[in-house]
C-alpha cells in the first residue's frame, strides 16, 4: 500500500521542433542533483513495446522530470535537462527498451569552452555574469568586489572551470541551488528544513530505511605549500589549524609569479581537499522530493548510541531498479565542509 506522500516519476519530452508528449512507462531511472556539480545527470530506461523512440527523439531534446501523486495532480519538478545520448535495443517477443542519458542546463556552461580573450581588468562578478548569461543561467553574487587583473581565458578551458578557479582562490564558493549559480560564502536556503529519523515522532519527521555515517581523511592535508615561479620564487604555506600538528600531511603545488597569486593557488587547493570528508548518507523509500542546499536534522533514537546532527543536504539521488524499487538517497555534510 502506498504512503500518503508517495509520488511517481513522470517524464515530459519536448523535441527540438517543439513537439511534446508525456511518457509514463519509465521502468528504471537514476537522477542525481548535487549543489557542487556544474551539470546534474539523469539516466532513464523506458519500456517501449511498440514504436521507435530513436525516430522520435534526438540529442538536444528537452526532458522535464517531475514527481506526481499516485492519484494524479500536484506535480513537483525534480529536474529539467537535455538528452546527451539515446540507446535503443530490440529483441523479438520482448519489445524495445530505450535508455536516455542526459544532463540539466549546466551542460552548456560545462561543455562550452569559454571564449579565449584577455581581460586587462574585470571583476569576478562580471566575468561570471558574462559566461553564464550566454546560456540564460541566473547568477546570484554574494561576494565582495574582486578585480581580476590581466586575466587570460585559455583555449580549451570551459566556462565553469574559468569561474571556479577565481572563486576558490579568493576563498569563495561556486555552487548551484534550484538552477541558479551562486558565488560567495555558502549559505543554505531557508525555505524548508528537513528532519530525518529512525523512529519518527510526528508527521514532520521523515523515516529512513538505513543510514551510513562516513569520515574520510584520504584527501585532507594539514599543510599546502605553493612554490612560486617568478624571480623571487615565493613559497606560501597554508595551514589547516583544525588539524593537530601530529597530523603530518603536506601537499606541494606550483604557484605563480607573485606572492599574492601563489597564495591564492594554495587556498584553492586547501579548499578542494576538504570537500566530502564528513558525510551522512540516508536512504528513503519511494520518490520523495528533497531539495539540496537546505538544512536537515538527522535523529537516531534507536541503538546503543543515538545522536542528533544538523547538517546540510549536499546531494540527492532518485533511483528505481527492478531489485530495489524506488528509493531516494540523501547526502548530508557539515556546513563548513559542504563545498570545502
Amino acid at each position: 500500500m502506498a504512503e500518503p506522500w508517495q509520488k511517481v516519476l513522470r517524464a515530459l519530452f519536448e523535441t527540438r521542433d517543439k513537439r511534446k508528449w508525456e511518457v509514463n512507462r519509465v521502468k528504471e531511472w537514476d537522477i542525481t542533483i548535487d549543489i557542487s556539480r556544474a551539470a546534474n545527470r539523469f539516466v532513464l530506461d523506458i519500456a517501449n513495446t511498440e514504436g521507435n523512440y530513436t525516430d522520435l527523439l534526438n540529442f538536444g531534446d528537452k526532458v522535464n522530470l517531475y514527481a506526481e501523486w499516485l492519484a494524479g495532480g500536484d506535480r513537483e519538478n525534480i529536474l529539467s535537462g537535455f538528452i546527451d545520448d539515446i540507446d535503443e535495443s530490440y529483441a523479438p517477443g520482448q519489445g524495445n527498451l530505450i535508455r536516455i542519458d542526459g544532463r540539466d542546463s549546466g551542460v552548456f556552461v560545462l561543455e562550452n569552452d569559454a571564449i579565449p580573450t584577455t581581460h586587462k581588468t574585470i571583476t569576478l562578478k562580471d566575468l561570471a555574469a558574462g559566461i553564464l548569461g550566454e546560456f540564460d543561467i541566473p547568477l546570484v553574487y554574494k561576494g565582495p568586489t574582486i578585480k581580476i587583473n590581466s586575466k587570460q581565458v585559455r583555449i580549451g578551458q570551459n566556462g565553469w572551470d574559468t569561474i571556479e578557479e577565481h572563486a576558490l582562490e579568493n576563498d569563495l564558493r561556486l555552487y548551484r541551488i534550484d538552477g541558479k549559480v551562486y558565488i560567495g560564502k555558502f549559505e543554505p536556503a531557508t525555505d524548508v528544513q528537513y528532519i530525518f529519523a529512525d523512529n519518527p515522532q510526528d508527521l514532520k519527521e521523515i523515516p529512513y530505511l538505513n543510514i551510513r555515517r562516513k569520515k574520510s581523511g584520504a584527501s585532507r592535508k594539514r599543510e599546502v605549500w605553493a612554490y612560486g615561479t617568478g624571480k623571487a620564487k615565493p613559497v606560501v604555506k597554508i595551514v589547516d589549524k583544525l588539524l593537530p600538528e601530529t597530523f603530518k600531511r603536506r601537499m606541494v603545488v606550483s604557484g605563480s609569479k607573485t606572492r599574492a597569486d601563489t597564495e591564492k593557488t594554495a587556498k584553492e587547493r586547501m579548499a578542494r581537499n576538504k570537500i566530502g570528508t564528513n558525510e551522512i548518507e540516508l536512504k528513503i523509500r519511494g520518490t520523495r522530493v528533497i531539495r539540496p542546499g537546505r538544512w536537515a536534522t538527522v535523529i537516531r533514537r534507536w541503538g546503543p548510541r543515538g545522536y542528533t546532527v544538523r547538517w546540510v543536504v549536499a546531494s540527492v539521488r532518485y533511483a528505481c531498479s527492478m531489485s530495489g524499487g524506488e528509493t531516494t538517497t540523501v547526502i548530508l555534510r557539515p556546513i563548513e565542509e559542504v563545498l570545502g
